[in-house]
């Protein structure tokens, strides 16, 4: 290829890239449109861009309210918890109490119930009762009864005897 043609060839290849960068150029910045028409419609696009920010936003803080009404149950309930753990560890002071009182009575009932066992060894009127029971076994019990039954003829006797007047 002849040099002549190189070179109109790259001419017609720089004046098309120059023509079309031109164009875009002007087609960019509007300037060979309508200006009014491009500044509204960018407007418009940034405000619908504005829009969905603004909706995202909006969902966002929604969102965040639901979890701060779900936080404050939580925290009341843990409140609640607090409260109940505090009243259980009330009751279980008051039945340690308890259980040390009745452990107290329970010693001291054993205590006192050496003392009755040991009673009737040691005391002198258990003592007297068990001789004077002693003494009541070792007599005739066939001769107090033979007495018993006659006096219980003599009183039918009597009984028959007035019910016959």
């Amino acid at each position: 290829m002849p040099p002549l043609e190189t070179f109109k060839r790259k001419m017609t290849e720089e004046e098309d890239n120059f023509t079309r960068e031109v164009t875009e150029f002007n087609n960019e910045y509007g300037l060979t449109s309508n200006r009014d028409l491009l500044i509204k419609k960018k407007i418009k696009t940034e405000i619908n861009d504005l829009e969905n920010e603004a909706a995202l936003l909006k969902n966002e803080m929604e969102s965040m309210e639901h979890k701060n009404v779900q936080l404050n149950a939580l925290q009341l309930q843990k409140s609640e918890l607090k409260q109940d753990l505090f009243t259980l560890q009330s009751e279980l002071k008051d039945l340690e109490k308890v259980i040390r009182e009745a452990e107290r009575m329970t010693k001291d009932l054993e205590a006192e119930k050496v003392q009755v066992t040991k009673k009737p060894q040691t005391d002198p009127e258990c003592l007297r009762l068990k001789k004077e029971l002693e003494n009541c076994k070792d007599d005739d019990w066939e001769s107090i009864c033979e007495t018993l039954r006659t006096e219980i003829e003599i009183l039918q006797m009597v009984c028959h005897f007035h019910y016959v007047f």
